[in-house]
């Protein structure tokens, strides 16, 4: 998990023109950043904004412009992670609640 953590950091740290921002980048990570927030929606444990950063970067992949699309994308696949993290992390201490 730390080894996936290190590469989110250092995915949303790289320049814009690291990666080609083309159509196919920006589908690419949208379809991630969905796939993980709905893992955190089955564990009931999403972030307030990330379904409405999934939202603007749908609309910007639509009207074109997938450098924003990707950019978008990257901030709700990372805290779609990291709400699937938190879940994990803190799992053990609901069992005392029940």
């Amino acid at each position: 998990m730390k080894r996936i953590l290190l590469l989110l950091l250092i995915l949303l740290y790289l320049p814009h023109n690291a990666f080609a921002n083309d159509r196919e980048t920006a589908e690419q990570v949208i379809t991630e950043a969905k796939k993980s927030y709905k893992k955190a929606v089955k564990l009931n444990n999403v972030w307030r904004d990330t379904k409405k950063i999934l939202k603007k970067a749908d609309k910007a992949h639509k009207d074109k412009d997938y450098v924003k699309a990707t950019s978008l994308a990257k901030k709700a696949l990372h805290q779609a992670n990291m709400a699937i993290e938190q879940h994990n992390s803190q799992k053990d201490n609901y069992r005392f609640l029940d």
